[in-house]
């Protein structure tokens, strides 16, 4: 072997994909959609991927001065006082707490982080933060949606202070995530998108919002009717996410994948399949590919079907592996997909696509 072939075996990931794992038991209320069991699948779905694909990390709390970057200190006392006095609830959605939350949502950053330290040291080309509470809806100054601290912005800021300059979040919960948005809404070196159902909560995510300052043009909005599902997205993602990505050319790409968007989910009307979100994860993996050393990772957010969720994480984390989409465990929602036309010229014309 010559001395290049040695480099090159020498610095190829060990495993494709690493992940991190952050159930949280102890953030817990049994009759709230976003509780532990919800996750009990999850563990067991990891387990039967092939030997040899993916590689568990573990996950510490998040240090301070990582969750400063997006959160005021301000807050991170009035969520700590709150957790104090939990069991509570802390906004309508609604956002609950208990004694033992914030460390809770100090380790699913912890691990999102984890991760994201894993892919940019080039031990693995992909990754996969599966963490509770979720994150998307949680603002610089407050809890909101179920959320706490926001991972993928906690990771994306991270990802920055590393020595990246321009990341790419792609958001598939069926909600918008309305407080990644408020993060990085002036931020020029984040590419904000996110498909969403349009008109339920938080009720944000206009197709008109498109960022301030020097951030205009870096948030894209794309909300969808009920019952969008499979194809309709592969025409959105193929017409105007890519074209975003090819355009915005990302250091890494950080994915908000919400399983919500799945036709089982109790919380939205959208219908993709497990499928669907193998051939999404896929197609935003290539763009990663062609862009930024294959740097991508996933990021859960959303999702109360507990098996919706188990065949949507096999989906993304055989999809983030390389690997073929496995048999569809749930098939479809059978409802007849809107026209989605329309909305891509739309955004098209936008956004100068």
């Amino acid at each position: 072997m010559t001395d290049q072939g040695v480099i090159e075996a020498e610095t190829m990931p060990a495993v494709p994909l690493c992940y991190a794992l952050v159930p949280s038991p102890e953030h817990d209320l049994e009759s709230h959609p976003e509780n532990a069991a919800r996750f009990d699948l999850v563990e067991p779905a990891m387990e039967e991927l092939p030997l040899g694909v993916a590689e568990r990390l573990d996950a510490g709390e998040a240090p301070d001065d990582a969750i400063l970057r997006v959160h005021l200190s301000s807050y991170l006392h009035a969520l700590e006082a709150a957790c104090l006095q939990g069991p509570a609830y802390v906004d309508m959605a609604p956002t609950y707490v208990t004694q033992a939350s914030l460390g809770s949502a100090r380790r699913a950053a912890g691990g999102t982080l984890a991760v994201v330290d894993h892919v940019l040291g080039g031990k693995s080309r992909a990754g996969f933060a599966l963490v509770r509470p979720p994150g998307h809806h949680a603002t610089a100054t407050r809890a909101m949606g179920f959320c706490l601290l926001n991972n993928i912005a906690i990771a994306a800021r991270h990802a920055q202070d590393s020595g990246l300059q321009r990341v790419m979040i792609v958001d598939f919960d069926v909600h918008h995530g309305n407080g990644t948005q408020d993060i990085f809404e002036s931020d020029g070196d984040v590419l904000y998108v996110s498909t969403h159902q349009y008109g339920i909560y938080p009720g944000t995510g206009a197709m008109s919002d498109v960022g301030l300052g020097a951030g205009e043009g870096m948030t894209v909005n794309i909300p969808l009717h009920p019952h969008t599902g499979d194809e309709a997205f592969k025409r959105i993602v193929h017409a105007v996410i890519l074209p975003l990505g090819i355009r915005f050319e990302p250091d890494l790409i950080l994915m908000s994948t919400g399983f919500d968007a799945h036709w089982r989910d109790p919380l939205g009307q959208l219908q993709l399949t497990c499928s669907g979100y193998h051939m999404l994860t896929r197609t935003v993996a290539h763009l990663a590919s062609e862009k930024c050393g294959g740097r991508i990772i996933a990021v859960l957010e959303g999702g109360y079907d507990p098996e919706a969720v188990r065949g949507c994480v096999t989906a993304v984390a055989l999809a983030l592996a390389g690997l073929p989409a496995p048999p569809d465990p749930l098939g479809g929602g059978g409802y007849l997909e809107p026209d989605v036309d329309p909305l891509i010229e739309r955004l098209r014309q936008l956004h100068g696509l």
